[in-house]
């Protein structure tokens, strides 16, 4: 399993939103990062589903 696919995505993890700028800016960082995620889990899942070689 490829290390990085087990590392966490970065979301918005700035203050409270106060403006709609910044709640803009918070709601496109977690859909990168709900988009990172989904990849991720996605690969290793494909990962997992691969057969298993035995020798």
């Amino acid at each position: 399993m490829p290390p990085d696919l087990l590392q966490p995505c970065a979301g918005y993890t700035g203050p409270l939103p106060q403006s709609e700028g910044q709640i803009s800016d918070a709601l496109i960082a977690e859909a990168r990062g709900r988009a990172c995620a989904n990849g991720r889990l996605e690969a290793v899942g494909e990962i997992l589903d691969l057969p298993i070689l035995e020798d």
